[in-house]
Protein backbone atom coordinates (compact mmCIF):
# COMPACT_ATOMS: atom_id res chain seq x y z
CA UNK A 1 0.00 0.00 0.00
CA UNK A 2 2.83 2.38 0.82
CA UNK A 3 4.30 1.82 -2.62
CA UNK A 4 0.94 2.59 -4.22
CA UNK A 5 0.58 5.81 -2.25
CA UNK A 6 4.08 6.87 -3.25
CA UNK A 7 3.37 6.24 -6.91
CA UNK A 8 0.13 8.25 -6.70
CA UNK A 9 1.97 11.11 -4.99
CA UNK A 10 4.73 11.14 -7.59
CA UNK A 11 2.13 11.12 -10.38
CA UNK A 12 0.31 14.07 -8.87
CA UNK A 13 3.59 16.03 -8.50
CA UNK A 14 4.55 15.28 -12.10
CA UNK A 15 1.14 16.45 -13.32
CA UNK A 16 1.41 19.60 -11.20
CA UNK A 17 4.85 20.33 -12.62
CA UNK A 18 3.75 19.82 -16.19
CA UNK A 19 0.66 21.98 -15.91
CA UNK A 20 2.26 24.70 -13.78
CA UNK A 21 5.47 25.11 -15.78
CA UNK A 22 5.83 28.57 -17.27
CA UNK A 23 5.45 28.91 -21.02
CA UNK A 24 7.84 31.17 -22.92
CA UNK A 25 6.93 32.67 -26.27
CA UNK A 26 7.52 35.71 -28.48
CA UNK A 27 5.03 37.99 -30.21
CA UNK A 28 5.88 41.06 -32.29
CA UNK A 29 9.53 40.91 -31.21
CA UNK A 30 8.66 40.99 -27.49
CA UNK A 31 9.43 37.98 -25.31
CA UNK A 32 6.95 36.81 -22.66
CA UNK A 33 6.72 34.25 -19.91
CA UNK A 34 3.44 33.05 -18.40
CA UNK A 35 2.71 33.30 -14.69
CA UNK A 36 1.75 29.92 -13.20
CA UNK A 37 -2.00 29.34 -12.75
CA UNK A 38 -2.81 32.72 -14.29
CA UNK A 39 -3.67 34.01 -17.67
CA UNK A 40 -0.99 36.66 -17.26
CA UNK A 41 2.54 37.16 -18.55
CA UNK A 42 5.78 38.95 -17.75
CA UNK A 43 7.94 40.64 -20.37
CA UNK A 44 11.26 38.76 -20.40
CA UNK A 45 14.78 39.21 -21.70
CA UNK A 46 15.83 39.44 -25.33
CA UNK A 47 17.71 41.93 -27.48
CA UNK A 48 15.50 45.03 -27.76
CA UNK A 49 16.15 48.21 -29.73
CA UNK A 50 14.36 51.23 -31.14
CA UNK A 51 10.97 52.31 -29.81
CA UNK A 52 9.02 49.66 -27.89
CA UNK A 53 5.29 49.70 -27.15
CA UNK A 54 4.22 46.89 -24.83
CA UNK A 55 0.55 45.87 -25.32
CA UNK A 56 -1.78 45.41 -22.36
CA UNK A 57 -2.98 42.06 -23.81
CA UNK A 58 -1.03 39.59 -25.94
CA UNK A 59 -2.53 36.66 -27.88
CA UNK A 60 -0.57 33.45 -28.29
CA UNK A 61 -1.94 30.25 -29.88
CA UNK A 62 -5.41 31.70 -29.71
CA UNK A 63 -5.24 32.45 -25.98
CA UNK A 64 -5.22 35.97 -24.48
CA UNK A 65 -2.75 36.92 -21.77
CA UNK A 66 -2.75 40.09 -19.68
CA UNK A 67 0.67 41.75 -19.35
CA UNK A 68 1.32 42.12 -15.61
CA UNK A 69 4.97 42.94 -15.22
CA UNK A 70 8.54 43.37 -16.47
CA UNK A 71 10.78 40.52 -15.33
CA UNK A 72 14.19 40.97 -13.67
CA UNK A 73 16.79 42.09 -16.21
CA UNK A 74 14.31 42.06 -19.11
CA UNK A 75 15.89 45.05 -20.89
CA UNK A 76 19.32 45.03 -19.19
CA UNK A 77 22.06 46.55 -21.37
CA UNK A 78 19.79 47.03 -24.39
CA UNK A 79 22.00 49.83 -25.66
CA UNK A 80 19.88 50.42 -28.76
CA UNK A 81 16.60 50.97 -26.87
CA UNK A 82 15.34 54.54 -27.39
CA UNK A 83 11.92 54.64 -25.73
CA UNK A 84 9.34 52.37 -24.17
CA UNK A 85 5.64 52.62 -23.31
CA UNK A 86 4.39 50.34 -20.54
CA UNK A 87 0.60 49.81 -20.51
CA UNK A 88 -1.92 50.17 -17.71
CA UNK A 89 -2.34 46.94 -15.78
CA UNK A 90 1.39 46.35 -15.32
CA UNK A 91 2.03 46.24 -11.56
CA UNK A 92 5.71 45.37 -11.24
CA UNK A 93 9.09 46.18 -12.74
CA UNK A 94 11.84 43.77 -11.70
CA UNK A 95 15.41 44.22 -10.54
CA UNK A 96 17.74 45.72 -13.19
CA UNK A 97 14.83 45.71 -15.66
CA UNK A 98 16.23 48.66 -17.67
CA UNK A 99 19.73 48.86 -16.20
CA UNK A 100 22.39 49.99 -18.66
CA UNK A 101 20.02 51.15 -21.42
CA UNK A 102 22.38 53.90 -22.57
CA UNK A 103 20.07 55.46 -25.20
CA UNK A 104 16.80 55.21 -23.31
CA UNK A 105 15.44 58.75 -23.03
CA UNK A 106 11.65 58.35 -22.77
CA UNK A 107 9.69 55.92 -20.63
CA UNK A 108 5.98 56.01 -19.91
CA UNK A 109 4.92 54.21 -16.73
CA UNK A 110 1.32 53.32 -15.87
CA UNK A 111 -0.49 54.44 -12.74
CA UNK A 112 -1.03 50.74 -11.90
CA UNK A 113 2.65 50.24 -10.94
CA UNK A 114 2.97 48.90 -7.39
CA UNK A 115 6.63 47.87 -7.17
CA UNK A 116 9.93 48.74 -8.85
CA UNK A 117 12.99 46.57 -8.24
CA UNK A 118 16.57 47.37 -7.33
CA UNK A 119 18.70 49.06 -10.01
CA UNK A 120 15.64 49.11 -12.26
CA UNK A 121 16.79 52.20 -14.22
CA UNK A 122 20.42 52.35 -13.08
CA UNK A 123 22.98 53.69 -15.57
CA UNK A 124 20.43 55.11 -18.01
CA UNK A 125 22.39 58.32 -18.73
CA UNK A 126 19.88 59.76 -21.23
CA UNK A 127 16.70 59.25 -19.23
CA UNK A 128 15.30 62.74 -18.65
CA UNK A 129 12.10 62.45 -16.61
CA UNK A 130 9.85 60.18 -14.55
CA UNK A 131 6.43 61.69 -13.90
CA UNK A 132 4.46 58.63 -12.80
CA UNK A 133 5.63 56.13 -10.22
CA UNK A 134 2.17 54.72 -9.69
CA UNK A 135 1.29 53.34 -6.27
CA UNK A 136 4.72 52.21 -5.13
CA UNK A 137 5.49 52.27 -1.41
CA UNK A 138 9.26 51.85 -1.67
CA UNK A 139 12.03 53.07 -3.94
CA UNK A 140 14.57 50.27 -3.63
CA UNK A 141 18.36 50.54 -3.74
CA UNK A 142 19.91 52.27 -6.78
CA UNK A 143 16.62 52.60 -8.69
CA UNK A 144 17.85 55.63 -10.67
CA UNK A 145 21.56 55.25 -9.92
CA UNK A 146 23.74 57.39 -12.22
CA UNK A 147 20.93 58.75 -14.40
CA UNK A 148 22.86 61.90 -15.18
CA UNK A 149 20.18 63.67 -17.29
CA UNK A 150 17.20 62.85 -15.08
CA UNK A 151 15.87 66.30 -14.25
CA UNK A 152 12.23 65.81 -13.25
CA UNK A 153 10.88 63.26 -10.76
CA UNK A 154 7.50 63.24 -9.04
CA UNK A 155 7.37 61.01 -5.99
CA UNK A 156 3.94 59.46 -5.27
CA UNK A 157 2.04 60.13 -2.04
CA UNK A 158 2.00 56.38 -1.38
CA UNK A 159 5.79 56.28 -0.97
CA UNK A 160 7.03 55.17 2.47
CA UNK A 161 10.76 54.59 2.07
CA UNK A 162 13.69 55.60 -0.15
CA UNK A 163 16.56 53.10 -0.31
CA UNK A 164 20.32 53.43 -0.70
CA UNK A 165 21.70 55.28 -3.75
CA UNK A 166 18.25 55.71 -5.31
CA UNK A 167 19.14 59.03 -7.00
CA UNK A 168 22.92 58.75 -6.64
CA UNK A 169 24.74 61.03 -9.11
CA UNK A 170 21.54 62.29 -10.74
CA UNK A 171 23.21 65.61 -11.42
CA UNK A 172 20.35 67.25 -13.37
CA UNK A 173 17.60 67.02 -10.72
CA UNK A 174 16.74 70.51 -9.48
CA UNK A 175 13.80 69.88 -7.17
CA UNK A 176 12.55 67.04 -4.94
CA UNK A 177 9.45 66.92 -2.75
CA UNK A 178 9.56 63.95 -0.37
CA UNK A 179 6.01 62.95 0.68
CA UNK A 180 4.87 62.86 4.30
CA UNK A 181 4.46 59.07 4.40
CA UNK A 182 8.18 58.54 3.91
CA UNK A 183 9.89 57.53 7.17
CA UNK A 184 13.39 56.61 5.99
CA UNK A 185 15.95 57.76 3.43
CA UNK A 186 18.88 55.44 2.71
CA UNK A 187 22.61 56.01 2.47
CA UNK A 188 23.80 58.08 -0.53
CA UNK A 189 20.16 58.38 -1.66
CA UNK A 190 20.62 61.87 -3.18
CA UNK A 191 24.42 62.04 -3.10
CA UNK A 192 25.83 63.81 -6.15
CA UNK A 193 22.59 65.60 -7.09
CA UNK A 194 24.68 68.65 -7.86
CA UNK A 195 21.84 70.75 -9.35
CA UNK A 196 19.39 70.08 -6.52
CA UNK A 197 18.44 73.50 -5.17
CA UNK A 198 14.96 72.86 -3.75
CA UNK A 199 14.41 70.05 -1.23
CA UNK A 200 11.35 69.47 0.93
CA UNK A 201 11.51 66.58 3.37
CA UNK A 202 8.26 65.05 4.62
CA UNK A 203 7.42 65.64 8.27
CA UNK A 204 7.49 61.93 9.23
CA UNK A 205 11.06 61.14 8.13
CA UNK A 206 12.91 59.82 11.20
CA UNK A 207 15.84 57.93 9.69
CA UNK A 208 18.54 59.29 7.38
CA UNK A 209 21.40 57.25 5.89
CA UNK A 210 25.08 58.13 5.65
CA UNK A 211 25.93 60.77 3.03
CA UNK A 212 22.34 60.85 1.80
CA UNK A 213 22.57 64.54 0.78
CA UNK A 214 26.33 64.75 0.25
CA UNK A 215 27.66 66.66 -2.79
CA UNK A 216 24.36 68.49 -3.33
CA UNK A 217 26.35 71.56 -4.31
CA UNK A 218 23.37 73.77 -5.24
CA UNK A 219 21.34 73.17 -2.07
CA UNK A 220 21.10 76.42 -0.11
CA UNK A 221 18.51 75.85 2.64
CA UNK A 222 17.03 72.86 4.44
CA UNK A 223 14.53 72.32 7.26
CA UNK A 224 14.88 68.91 8.89
CA UNK A 225 11.70 67.26 10.24
CA UNK A 226 11.01 67.01 13.96
CA UNK A 227 11.43 63.25 14.49
CA UNK A 228 15.08 63.02 13.42
CA UNK A 229 17.35 62.22 16.37
CA UNK A 230 20.61 61.62 14.52
CA UNK A 231 22.47 63.19 11.63
CA UNK A 232 24.58 60.37 10.20
CA UNK A 233 28.11 60.49 8.81
CA UNK A 234 28.75 63.01 6.01
CA UNK A 235 25.05 63.75 5.53
CA UNK A 236 25.71 67.24 4.12
CA UNK A 237 29.38 66.85 3.17
CA UNK A 238 30.42 69.06 0.22
CA UNK A 239 27.12 70.97 0.15
CA UNK A 240 29.16 74.04 -0.72
CA UNK A 241 26.19 76.42 -1.26
CA UNK A 242 24.36 75.52 1.97
CA UNK A 243 23.79 78.69 4.00
CA UNK A 244 21.02 77.65 6.41
CA UNK A 245 20.09 74.46 8.25
CA UNK A 246 17.29 74.15 10.77
CA UNK A 247 18.10 71.29 13.11
CA UNK A 248 15.16 69.48 14.78
CA UNK A 249 14.50 69.91 18.50
CA UNK A 250 14.77 66.13 19.08
CA UNK A 251 18.25 65.86 17.58
CA UNK A 252 20.70 64.05 19.88
CA UNK A 253 23.71 63.09 17.74
CA UNK A 254 25.63 64.72 14.89
CA UNK A 255 27.85 62.25 13.06
CA UNK A 256 31.37 62.40 11.71
CA UNK A 257 31.91 64.90 8.86
CA UNK A 258 28.21 65.83 8.93
CA UNK A 259 28.84 69.38 7.60
CA UNK A 260 32.35 68.88 6.20
CA UNK A 261 33.16 71.45 3.47
CA UNK A 262 29.87 73.34 3.79
CA UNK A 263 31.79 76.43 2.78
CA UNK A 264 28.85 78.88 2.69
CA UNK A 265 27.35 77.99 6.10
CA UNK A 266 27.66 81.01 8.42
CA UNK A 267 25.82 80.08 11.60
CA UNK A 268 24.64 76.88 13.24
CA UNK A 269 22.51 76.40 16.34
CA UNK A 270 22.70 73.11 18.22
CA UNK A 271 19.43 72.01 19.89
CA UNK A 272 19.27 71.43 23.63
CA UNK A 273 19.27 67.62 23.28
CA UNK A 274 22.50 67.30 21.25
CA UNK A 275 24.99 65.40 23.40
CA UNK A 276 27.31 63.85 20.79
CA UNK A 277 29.41 65.43 18.05
CA UNK A 278 31.43 63.34 15.60
CA UNK A 279 34.96 64.08 14.42
CA UNK A 280 35.24 66.77 11.73
CA UNK A 281 31.53 67.60 12.06
CA UNK A 282 32.17 71.26 11.08
CA UNK A 283 35.60 71.04 9.42
CA UNK A 284 36.38 73.18 6.37
CA UNK A 285 33.28 75.32 6.88
CA UNK A 286 35.25 78.40 5.81
CA UNK A 287 32.40 80.90 6.39
CA UNK A 288 31.13 79.51 9.71
CA UNK A 289 31.43 82.34 12.23
CA UNK A 290 29.13 81.30 15.06
CA UNK A 291 28.26 77.99 16.69
CA UNK A 292 25.53 78.55 19.26
CA UNK A 293 23.80 76.17 21.65
CA UNK A 294 20.23 76.34 22.91
CA UNK A 295 19.73 76.76 26.65
CA UNK A 296 19.38 73.62 28.72
CA UNK A 297 21.95 71.49 26.87
CA UNK A 298 23.58 69.17 29.47
CA UNK A 299 26.90 68.83 27.61
CA UNK A 300 27.56 71.80 25.33
CA UNK A 301 27.46 75.57 25.65
CA UNK A 302 28.72 78.51 23.63
CA UNK A 303 30.53 81.75 24.39
CA UNK A 304 31.24 84.35 21.70
CA UNK A 305 30.54 81.75 18.98
CA UNK A 306 32.97 79.20 20.49
CA UNK A 307 31.67 75.71 21.24
CA UNK A 308 32.42 74.56 24.79
CA UNK A 309 31.77 71.37 26.77
CA UNK A 310 31.83 70.03 30.32
CA UNK A 311 30.61 73.16 32.01
CA UNK A 312 32.78 75.41 29.88
CA UNK A 313 36.05 73.71 30.86
CA UNK A 314 36.79 72.28 27.40
CA UNK A 315 36.93 74.31 24.20
CA UNK A 316 35.64 71.91 21.53
CA UNK A 317 35.57 74.02 18.37
CA UNK A 318 36.25 77.49 17.12
CA UNK A 319 34.32 78.12 13.87
CA UNK A 320 36.75 78.43 10.96
CA UNK A 321 35.18 81.64 9.66
CA UNK A 322 35.85 83.55 12.87
CA UNK A 323 37.66 86.71 11.82
CA UNK A 324 37.96 88.79 14.98
CA UNK A 325 40.49 88.18 17.73
CA UNK A 326 39.86 85.16 19.94
CA UNK A 327 39.99 85.35 23.71
CA UNK A 328 39.59 81.92 25.28
CA UNK A 329 37.00 82.05 28.10
CA UNK A 330 38.43 82.00 31.62
CA UNK A 331 36.60 78.76 32.43
CA UNK A 332 38.57 76.79 29.81
CA UNK A 333 41.37 74.47 30.98
CA UNK A 334 41.52 72.19 27.91
CA UNK A 335 41.76 72.88 24.19
CA UNK A 336 40.38 69.83 22.37
CA UNK A 337 42.25 68.19 19.47
CA UNK A 338 41.73 70.16 16.24
CA UNK A 339 39.69 72.78 18.11
CA UNK A 340 41.10 75.66 16.01
CA UNK A 341 42.22 73.64 12.99
CA UNK A 342 41.75 75.56 9.74
CA UNK A 343 40.93 78.89 11.42
CA UNK A 344 42.98 80.66 8.77
CA UNK A 345 41.48 84.12 9.42
CA UNK A 346 42.33 84.20 13.13
CA UNK A 347 45.08 86.78 13.66
CA UNK A 348 45.27 87.05 17.45
CA UNK A 349 44.86 84.48 20.21
CA UNK A 350 44.70 84.98 23.97
CA UNK A 351 44.82 81.64 25.79
CA UNK A 352 44.70 83.16 29.28
CA UNK A 353 46.37 81.44 32.24
CA UNK A 354 44.03 78.51 33.03
CA UNK A 355 44.70 76.31 29.99
CA UNK A 356 46.53 73.14 31.02
CA UNK A 357 46.06 70.86 27.98
CA UNK A 358 46.30 71.57 24.25
CA UNK A 359 45.31 68.63 22.07
CA UNK A 360 46.77 67.25 18.86
CA UNK A 361 46.54 69.61 15.86
CA UNK A 362 44.69 72.10 18.03
CA UNK A 363 45.90 75.13 16.00
CA UNK A 364 46.97 73.41 12.77
CA UNK A 365 46.42 75.57 9.72
CA UNK A 366 45.93 78.83 11.66
CA UNK A 367 47.88 80.57 8.91
CA UNK A 368 47.25 84.16 10.07
CA UNK A 369 48.69 83.78 13.58
CA UNK A 370 52.00 85.64 13.97
CA UNK A 371 52.76 85.30 17.68
CA UNK A 372 51.68 82.83 20.36
CA UNK A 373 52.18 83.01 24.11
CA UNK A 374 51.46 79.75 25.90
CA UNK A 375 50.34 79.83 29.56
CA UNK A 376 52.75 79.09 32.40
CA UNK A 377 50.64 76.22 33.76
CA UNK A 378 50.64 74.25 30.50
CA UNK A 379 51.04 70.52 31.16
CA UNK A 380 50.49 68.91 27.74
CA UNK A 381 50.99 70.07 24.14
CA UNK A 382 49.90 67.57 21.48
CA UNK A 383 51.52 66.54 18.22
CA UNK A 384 51.19 68.96 15.30
CA UNK A 385 49.65 71.53 17.65
CA UNK A 386 50.81 74.43 15.41
CA UNK A 387 51.33 72.49 12.18
CA UNK A 388 51.35 74.68 9.06
CA UNK A 389 50.92 78.00 10.87
CA UNK A 390 52.71 79.64 7.97
CA UNK A 391 52.91 83.20 9.36
CA UNK A 392 53.87 82.30 12.91
CA UNK A 393 57.09 84.14 13.81
CA UNK A 394 57.55 83.67 17.55
CA UNK A 395 56.39 81.29 20.27
CA UNK A 396 56.80 81.86 24.00
CA UNK A 397 56.26 79.15 26.58
CA UNK A 398 55.62 81.21 29.71
CA UNK A 399 57.73 79.69 32.49
CA UNK A 400 55.97 78.92 35.79
CA UNK A 401 59.26 79.56 37.64
CA UNK A 402 59.79 83.02 36.16
CA UNK A 403 58.84 86.35 37.69
CA UNK A 404 60.46 88.54 35.06
CA UNK A 405 58.26 90.92 33.12
CA UNK A 406 60.26 90.06 30.03
CA UNK A 407 59.05 86.71 28.61
CA UNK A 408 62.54 85.89 27.27
CA UNK A 409 64.46 86.40 30.50
CA UNK A 410 64.79 84.65 33.86
CA UNK A 411 67.72 84.80 36.28
CA UNK A 412 69.63 81.70 37.25
CA UNK A 413 68.85 82.11 40.93
CA UNK A 414 65.08 82.00 40.33
CA UNK A 415 65.33 78.67 38.58
CA UNK A 416 67.57 76.73 40.97
CA UNK A 417 65.69 73.79 42.43
CA UNK A 418 62.81 74.01 39.92
CA UNK A 419 62.28 70.48 38.70
CA UNK A 420 58.53 69.87 39.01
CA UNK A 421 57.09 67.11 36.81
CA UNK A 422 53.70 68.81 36.84
CA UNK A 423 54.35 71.16 33.94
CA UNK A 424 55.17 70.64 30.28
CA UNK A 425 57.83 67.95 29.99
CA UNK A 426 58.03 67.34 26.24
CA UNK A 427 57.59 69.03 22.88
CA UNK A 428 55.95 66.47 20.59
CA UNK A 429 56.52 65.41 16.97
CA UNK A 430 55.82 68.05 14.34
CA UNK A 431 54.51 70.51 16.95
CA UNK A 432 55.71 73.45 14.83
CA UNK A 433 56.25 71.64 11.53
CA UNK A 434 56.14 73.80 8.38
CA UNK A 435 55.94 77.05 10.35
CA UNK A 436 58.18 78.55 7.69
CA UNK A 437 58.40 82.06 9.20
CA UNK A 438 59.05 80.95 12.76
CA UNK A 439 62.16 82.80 13.95
CA UNK A 440 62.33 82.38 17.72
CA UNK A 441 61.06 79.99 20.40
CA UNK A 442 61.27 80.21 24.17
CA UNK A 443 61.37 76.76 25.80
CA UNK A 444 60.41 76.58 29.49
CA UNK A 445 62.57 75.09 32.22
CA UNK A 446 60.25 72.10 32.72
CA UNK A 447 60.94 70.58 29.26
CA UNK A 448 63.00 67.36 29.43
CA UNK A 449 62.80 66.23 25.79
CA UNK A 450 62.15 67.55 22.30
CA UNK A 451 60.89 64.89 19.91
CA UNK A 452 62.61 64.67 16.53
CA UNK A 453 61.20 66.95 13.84
CA UNK A 454 59.29 69.11 16.31
CA UNK A 455 60.49 72.03 14.16
CA UNK A 456 60.36 70.21 10.80
CA UNK A 457 60.77 72.60 7.82
CA UNK A 458 61.07 75.67 10.08
CA UNK A 459 63.45 77.25 7.59
CA UNK A 460 63.53 80.71 9.25
CA UNK A 461 64.29 79.51 12.78
CA UNK A 462 67.21 81.55 14.14
CA UNK A 463 66.94 81.58 17.93
CA UNK A 464 65.97 79.13 20.64
CA UNK A 465 65.87 80.37 24.23
CA UNK A 466 66.14 77.27 26.41
CA UNK A 467 65.62 77.79 30.14
CA UNK A 468 66.20 74.18 31.22
CA UNK A 469 69.25 73.76 33.45
CA UNK A 470 69.75 70.24 32.07
CA UNK A 471 69.78 70.06 28.26
CA UNK A 472 66.56 68.40 26.98
CA UNK A 473 67.20 65.28 24.92
CA UNK A 474 66.68 65.39 21.15
CA UNK A 475 68.27 64.24 17.89
CA UNK A 476 67.68 67.19 15.58
CA UNK A 477 65.62 70.35 15.89
CA UNK A 478 64.93 70.82 12.19
CA UNK A 479 65.66 68.95 8.98
CA UNK A 480 66.38 72.21 7.13
CA UNK A 481 69.97 72.94 6.07
CA UNK A 482 69.78 76.40 7.61
CA UNK A 483 69.18 74.83 11.04
CA UNK A 484 72.92 74.67 11.68
CA UNK A 485 72.87 78.49 11.93
CA UNK A 486 70.42 78.43 14.86
CA UNK A 487 71.70 80.21 17.97
CA UNK A 488 70.71 78.53 21.24
CA UNK A 489 70.62 80.93 24.17
CA UNK A 490 70.80 79.14 27.52
CA UNK A 491 70.82 80.03 31.21
CA UNK A 492 73.98 81.30 32.92
CA UNK A 493 76.60 78.67 33.78
CA UNK A 494 74.90 75.98 31.62
CA UNK A 495 76.66 76.65 28.32
CA UNK A 496 79.27 73.93 28.79
CA UNK A 497 76.53 71.34 29.44
CA UNK A 498 74.79 72.23 26.18
CA UNK A 499 78.02 72.30 24.18
CA UNK A 500 78.79 68.78 25.38
CA UNK A 501 75.24 67.40 25.00
CA UNK A 502 74.40 65.21 22.00
CA UNK A 503 72.38 67.15 19.46
CA UNK A 504 72.92 70.55 21.05
CA UNK A 505 76.63 70.44 20.22
CA UNK A 506 75.92 71.08 16.54
CA UNK A 507 74.57 74.58 17.28
CA UNK A 508 76.06 77.86 18.47
CA UNK A 509 75.53 78.05 22.25
CA UNK A 510 75.35 81.40 24.01
CA UNK A 511 74.71 82.07 27.69
CA UNK A 512 72.22 84.68 28.82
CA UNK A 513 73.93 86.72 31.51
CA UNK A 514 71.58 89.62 32.12
CA UNK A 515 68.37 91.10 30.90
CA UNK A 516 70.28 94.07 29.53
CA UNK A 517 72.40 91.71 27.47
CA UNK A 518 69.28 90.07 26.14
CA UNK A 519 67.82 93.41 25.12
CA UNK A 520 71.08 94.37 23.43
CA UNK A 521 71.10 91.01 21.66
CA UNK A 522 67.55 91.50 20.46
CA UNK A 523 68.37 95.01 19.25
CA UNK A 524 71.32 93.63 17.29
CA UNK A 525 69.11 91.05 15.64
CA UNK A 526 66.47 93.65 14.81
CA UNK A 527 69.11 95.91 13.25
CA UNK A 528 70.43 93.00 11.20
CA UNK A 529 66.92 92.23 10.01
CA UNK A 530 66.32 95.85 9.07
CA UNK A 531 69.63 95.97 7.19
CA UNK A 532 68.71 92.78 5.35
CA UNK A 533 65.29 94.20 4.46
CA UNK A 534 66.88 97.46 3.23
CA UNK A 535 69.36 95.50 1.12
CA UNK A 536 66.52 93.46 -0.30
CA UNK A 537 64.51 96.61 -1.03
CA UNK A 538 67.53 98.21 -2.74
CA UNK A 539 68.02 95.08 -4.82
CA UNK A 540 64.36 95.16 -5.84
CA UNK A 541 64.65 98.86 -6.68
CA UNK A 542 67.67 98.22 -8.91
CA UNK A 543 65.84 95.38 -10.58
CA UNK A 544 62.83 97.60 -11.25
CA UNK A 545 65.15 100.30 -12.65
CA UNK A 546 66.73 97.77 -15.00
CA UNK A 547 63.29 96.62 -16.11
CA UNK A 548 62.19 100.22 -16.79
CA UNK A 549 65.32 100.87 -18.87
CA UNK A 550 64.73 97.65 -20.78
CA UNK A 551 61.12 98.64 -21.49
CA UNK A 552 62.26 102.12 -22.63
CA UNK A 553 64.84 100.59 -25.00
CA UNK A 554 62.23 98.25 -26.43
CA UNK A 555 59.79 101.13 -26.85
CA UNK A 556 62.38 103.23 -28.74
CA UNK A 557 63.31 100.25 -30.91
CA UNK A 558 59.66 99.67 -31.80
CA UNK A 559 59.12 103.37 -32.59
CA UNK A 560 62.19 103.41 -34.85
CA UNK A 561 61.02 100.28 -36.64
CA UNK A 562 57.55 101.82 -37.11
CA UNK A 563 59.08 104.98 -38.62
CA UNK A 564 61.18 102.97 -41.05
CA UNK A 565 58.16 100.93 -42.07
CA UNK A 566 56.16 104.13 -42.70
CA UNK A 567 58.98 105.60 -44.77
CA UNK A 568 59.20 102.43 -46.88
CA UNK A 569 55.47 102.56 -47.45
CA UNK A 570 55.64 106.22 -48.55
CA UNK A 571 58.49 105.49 -50.98
CA UNK A 572 56.52 102.58 -52.42
CA UNK A 573 53.49 104.83 -52.98
CA UNK A 574 55.62 107.46 -54.78
CA UNK A 575 57.09 104.79 -57.10
CA UNK A 576 53.60 103.52 -57.88
CA UNK A 577 52.40 107.07 -58.74
CA UNK A 578 55.35 107.64 -61.12
CA UNK A 579 54.51 104.44 -62.96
Amino acid sequence: MKIVYRLITISILLCYTVFSRAIEFEENKIAYETIAHQSSVLVTQRSYSGDIVIPDVVIHNGKSYTVKGIKNGAFTNCKGLNSIIIPEGVTSIGDKAFSGCKRLSVISLPSSIESIGRNAFADCPNLTSIDNLGKITALKNSTFFNCGKLSAVTLPESLESIGDKVFYNCGAITSINIPDRVTSIGSLAFNGCSALSSLTIGRNVSSLGNQCFGNCMSLERIDLPQYITELPESIFQDCSALTYVKLPAELERIGRCAFLKCEALKTLTLPAKVTSLGEKAFDECRSLEIISVEDGNPVYSSVDGLLLAHGGQKLVRCPEGKTDNCVVPKTVSEIAPKAFEGCSKLAFLDLGERVRTIGMQAFAGCSSLTTVSLPSGLEFLGEKAFFQCYRLESVTFADPASNSSNPYFKTYGEQVGYNSGKFLGSIQSYTFAECRKLQSVVIPSSVKSIVDDAFYECESLKEIYCRALTPPTFYQLSNNKSSRHIVVIVMPHTGDKYRAASGWNRYVIEELISEEEYLAHRQKIIQAQLAAEEAKALKEQKKESREEKKLLRNQRRNEKAARKAMEREQRERQRNRRK
